[in-house]
């Protein structure tokens, strides 16, 4: 009788972990490599025979990059991100060529970068803490093109703006934090420098020059999200 009086004991079943949430805005950085492409055409602006000849063939840029990052994410769905994210970094990617025939083959036009912006939305699948998404939006960039004789520099700045489109991959490795590694390829088109034209002292012309340029970013970030 006392036996059967005994209170019985089940182990209640653990409580299933919370699915891990995307929702809400982070600030971090980044950092990485750029490489790109860049050629300069002449405008024919001072000698209209000239309007549309290469100045130099395509030349490749390449450069270092290090940056902030700011943005917000929002979990509409079990498996569904959105968000918006916008960075700024400084880098030191240049390139040059030596100019052809019939220009000065002599002197050398140099494309060069200090500082890339991009403004993004985002949209990813997540499994937990894993993130693959798709991005793309608006960039921007502080540019600078040198054209070197032996008699003459001249140097305009110019601030591009552009598309930029990419993937990444993001993993939440503890509640607040998230590693991501990125790739971005961004056009800005064709933009003119060096208007008007610049007579050298031996009376050679830097021409006006329509230039175009390119960029492929590869770089990894480090995010700290707040609620």
């Amino acid at each position: 009788m006392a036996a059967d009086l005994s209170p019985v004991y089940k182990a209640l079943p653990a409580p299933a972990p919370a699915a891990y949430s995307w929702t809400g805005c982070y600030v971090g950085i980044e950092g990485g490599g750029m490489w790109g492409q860049s050629q300069h055409v002449s405008t024919g602006s001072e000698n209209p025979a000239n309007a549309g000849l290469p100045i130099d063939n395509k030349f490749n840029l390449s450069g270092g990059l290090v940056g902030g990052t700011i943005g917000c994410n929002y979990q509409f769905d079990p498996s569904w991100v959105v968000g918006l994210e916008n960075d700024t970094s400084w880098t030191n990617t240049r390139g040059s060529a030596n100019d052809l025939l019939p220009f000065n083959p002599a002197a050398v036009s140099q494309t060069s970068e200090d500082w890339i912006d991009t403004l993004r939305g985002r949209i990813g699948f997540t499994w937990d803490r894993a993130l693959i998404y798709g991005t793309g939006g608006a960039a921007f960039a502080g540019t600078q093109v040198q054209v070197c004789s032996p008699f003459i520099c001249v140097t305009d700045s110019k601030t591009r703006t552009g598309w930029t489109a990419g993937v990444g991959v993001e993993y939440a490795a503890w509640q607040n934090v998230s590693v991501k590694l990125e790739y971005l390829h961004a056009d800005f088109g064709n933009a003119q420098y060096i208007n008007p034209p610049v007579m050298g002292p031996a009376g050679g012309t830097v021409v006006t020059r329509n230039v175009s340029l390119t960029n492929d970013i590869v770089r990894a970030g480090l995010n700290w999200r707040f609620y």
